[in-house]
């Protein structure tokens, strides 16, 4: 399979693969409320965001596996390959026990901290079975790395899609059923496990003499991959700073029914992340790995440009369409709490568009193992960040959270990431924030502005609000592609071969 075809595949199942989130989430998130009740609900979602400082035992493994088996795929080194996934192995043993060891920490101290929720005795079984569950997760992360590394994101997508459809069905029919805390936890976690299965099955099916022996792990190997994970687990773990403690600070603060509001006033803007990340985003490290493995600066620099163009559009998009029309939306969502999700949804907005447009300046930092400077500015800006959710959770509940999340990563991803990005790109601060982040961002508003008289006429009504939506994606779509130069319609012509009408005619689009 081609390179353009792989991106291509990838992207496109990873996008249905995150509509199927959206969809499961917009149609049981009313359900699961209503199953367990606002106290439940917000304990469920105070103990997703325990597991999720789990993410501190990977170590920087997640952002490092998929790199150097990338740049050994670009140079068709096989040995390199065997050395990587021995020693990953090594190392993902001893995350998995460690893992373990944790959940029985946390499940034996959890009735005590989840004591005014409503949750009742559940919450220790829930603990232990999900917990359990990450420690096999952690056991197929090497697999996942060297699928990212062959940019197989069709293949990851399609197992993603299985575990999506399979536990939708399943919460459906146990919640309306009377099941509980525990019909989640083990549904969660046997469909997850459903999912490693499929991926350790297609790493296998893409290259049968893949084997991740202990006798293959090499010292050296071992110290170079540590090296580099340590700078982007410094990295990652001031984004975990940022994202995952804000449930258990507003807990902490205001209560466990006060994350419900933020749960869902936040759901929306971190799923529109997530698919913007598919579009134009998920699959830049392997892709910029891959061009240094083959020492091809000229395409390394090319995708860049590209990338931060069309990340800078889609942040655009999303973030006008939720502003515009996400009140009528979460009144007719989720009712109950529309007004104090809506208070949550707005200062989310922003911080998570900028985000989105500047996720290219990251990657390629990474790639370059220049990430050093960024790590150091994330986790000092995370901590920040936990500072400010702490005293504005306590004054005005969960917006507070948000609005700390707004000023703090606005300023880090509107200023501090651009910097860098143009230093490690070869360009000056200005014409960088010019070319990369100003101009597509005026361009696509431009595009986008008669949309907003739309905004009379948004009710709280899905059928409304899906007419509006399909008719302002028609005309930002055509209206993105009619406005793009010639070298963005080159680029859009590799990835996307039906869109090859739209490429100058004298232009090569082969790969």
């Amino acid at each position: 399979m081609s390179l353009a075809r792989k991106l291509l595949a990838g992207s496109g199942l990873s996008f249905i693969d995150q509509a199927l989130k959206m969809a499961s989430a917009f149609f049981l998130t009313p359900i699961i409320v209503s199953a367990l009740g606002a106290g439940p609900y917000g304990a469920w979602c105070v103990i997703i965001a325990v597991f999720a400082q789990y993410g501190w035992l990977d170590l920087g493994l997640g952002v490092s596996m998929p790199r150097f088996f990338a740049k050994a795929v670009g140079r068709k080194d096989a040995g390199e390959i065997q050395s990587l996934a021995g020693t990953g192995k090594a190392i993902f043993l001893m995350v998995a026990t460690a893992s373990l060891a944790i959940t029985c920490v946390v499940a034996w101290q959890s009735p005590a901290w989840f004591a005014s929720s409503g949750a009742g005795p559940d919450v220790r079984t829930v603990v232990a079975v999900f917990g359990s569950f990450l420690a096999v997760q952690s056991l197929c992360q090497l697999h996942l790395g060297y699928l990212k590394g062959h940019l197989r994101y069709d293949l990851i997508a399609t197992a993603s899609i299985c575990r999506v459809l399979l536990s939708g069905i399943l919460f459906y029919i146990f919640l309306t059923h009377g099941y509980g805390l525990l019909s989640l936890a083990a549904i969660q976690a046997g469909c997850g496990v459903m999912e490693c299965l499929l991926l350790v099955r297609f790493a296998h099916g893409l290259q049968p003499s893949l084997r991740p022996l202990l006798s293959h792990f090499q010292k050296q190997k071992a110290v170079e991959v540590m090296k580099y994970s340590a700078v982007a687990y410094l990295m990652m773990s001031g984004l975990n700073l940022r994202n995952t403690l804000d449930p258990i600070i507003i807990a902490a603060r205001a209560g466990e029914e006060a994350v419900t509001g933020y749960a869902l006033g936040n759901r929306f803007p971190v799923l529109f992340v997530d698919i913007a990340h598919i579009l134009a985003g998920g699959q830049l490290l392997s892709l910029f790995s891959r061009y240094i493995g083959e020492e091809d600066q000229t395409g390394l620099r090319k995708a860049f440009f590209f990338a931060s163009k069309m990340c800078a559009v889609i942040a655009v998009f999303g973030a006008a369409m939720m502003w515009m029309f996400g009140q009528p939306f979460l009144q007719r969502w989720i009712s109950v709490q529309a007004d104090v999700a809506w208070q949550v949804m707005v200062p989310a907005i922003m911080p998570k568009a900028l985000y989105i447009a500047q996720t290219p300046s990251m990657v390629l930092l990474l790639a370059l193992a220049q990430h050093r400077r960024l790590a150091w500015i994330d986790w000092a800006a995370g901590a920040c960040n936990v500072g400010l959710t702490w005293w504005l959770a306590g004054r005005i509940g969960a917006p507070g959270a948000a609005w700390a999340t707004c000023i703090e990563q606005s300023l880090v991803c509107g200023i501090l990431w651009p910097l860098l990005g143009a230093k490690a790109g070869g360009m000056g601060f200005g014409e960088a924030w010019r070319r990369l982040l100003a101009w597509p961002i005026l361009r696509s508003c431009l595009i986008l502005s008669p949309c907003a008289l739309l905004m009379f006429y948004a009710r709280p009504d899905y059928l409304n609000l899906i007419s509006i939506g399909i008719a302002c994606s028609v005309w930002f779509i055509a209206g993105s592609v009619l406005t793009m130069n010639a070298e963005e319609r080159i680029w859009l012509a590799r990835l996307m071969p039906m869109m090859r009408r739209f490429a100058p005619k004298s232009a090569n689009v082969k790969e």
